[in-house]
């Protein structure tokens, strides 16, 4: 039941944000035309950085898991990064479980700690991403600044945003360190749900080496700056001119939209990419239809970025002796194992 409200909700807030996004659009035969007319070249180059992209987490991924198991394997860390983003199209981002078990079981590990490193990753990603928009705010926002009142809302909208959010992932990052650090808390713990909290915490004890926090942050970092590459690669590929710096403005803003929980963030990275273009940088796009051209662009900056890696993903997740529906089942059956 709780799946199929997930599923419910999920579907509705597409349908929702898709209607709000599409029903602006003068002209769907020209962003169908924009979306199939990239140059391959750029196509290539973006898949690039989408590799390198999935190689990254996988390392970091492996990082993060370093106290619980030295040395996993790197084949099995990527192989597994693939499935949980061949999975997440299901929602509620099922995909990090699936992932995790898997990887748990292939290494064995326990659960919980694999979970708990995948968890903690997005933490970390949302960090690094306000670390990069804070960079793009403080030298290169007035290089593109915003052509419309909208854009001038979202604009404010943003900055704001990106110093709460700092301020919360700050936060909760030390209130992890304080509970990795303390051994107060146990005695008013259950012991069986003790025993899970430390075999999940587990996967957080890489905070505890400043050489992993180190490694995970630069990883970020570098993660990021790869996503960055390969959406540049992929506008490019609709696109004749367009400002490198400007794609740390909407990569900081397509991640509001991949956070809305519709399968695989489809709809939400659209609708924000879509008005980033727009409302930033209009003066790149068609003079006689930019929402049309921005429509194109954005769903097919969309296909070719989460295309390969889900048919990878299924892939590799079938050469694991499993189908969708069993591997979507997983955490269902981790769950019952443990009430």
């Amino acid at each position: 039941m709780k799946r199929t409200w997930y599923l419910v909700i999920s579907f509705a807030l597409t349908a929702i944000i898709g209607y709000i996004l599409y029903r602006n659009v003068p002209d769907w035969s020209q962003a169908g035309s924009v979306m199939i007319s990239g140059r391959p070249q750029w196509f290539l180059a973006g898949l690039g950085f989408i590799s390198l992209h999935m190689i990254l987490r996988a390392i970091r991924w492996g990082v993060l898991l370093g106290p619980t198991k030295k040395m996993i394997s790197l084949k099995n860390l990527l192989s597994f990064t693939l499935v949980k983003y061949a999975v997440n199209v299901i929602p509620p981002r099922v995909g990090e479980f699936v992932g995790s078990i898997l990887l748990a079981r292939k290494e064995k590990i326990p659960v919980t700690s694999t979970i708990a490193a995948s968890l903690f990753e997005r933490i970390v990603d949302l960090l690094a991403v306000i670390v990069l928009f804070g960079f793009y705010m403080a030298f290169f926002a007035g290089y593109h600044m915003p052509s419309s009142k909208g854009g001038r809302e979202i604009f404010e909208t943003i900055r704001t945003s990106t110093t709460v959010g700092f301020c919360a992932v700050i936060i909760i990052l030390i209130v992890l360190v304080l509970i990795l650090r303390s051994r107060r808390w146990h005695d008013y713990v259950p012991g069986v749900i003790r025993k899970y909290m430390l075999s999940f915490l587990d996967g957080l004890r890489a905070m505890e080496s400043r050489r992993a926090v180190i490694k995970t942050l630069l990883l970020s970092l570098l993660i990021w700056l790869a996503i960055s590459g390969q959406l540049y690669c992929l506008i490019r590929a609709y696109l004749d001119v367009f400002p490198v710096t400007g794609v740390l403005l909407i990569v900081g803003v397509t991640v509001v939209g991949v956070a809305i929980p519709t399968p695989g963030g489809v709809g939400g990275f659209q609708f924000f990419m879509d008005l980033s273009l727009i409302h930033f940088f209009g003066r790149y796009l068609s003079g006689t239809d930019p929402a049309s051209q921005a429509a194109g662009i954005s769903n097919g900056t969309y296909v070719f970025s989460m295309i390969p890696v889900i048919l990878v993903g299924l892939i590799l997740l079938h050469r694991e002796g499993l189908s969708f529906g069993t591997a979507v089942r997983l955490p269902d059956e981790m769950e019952d194992k443990t009430v």
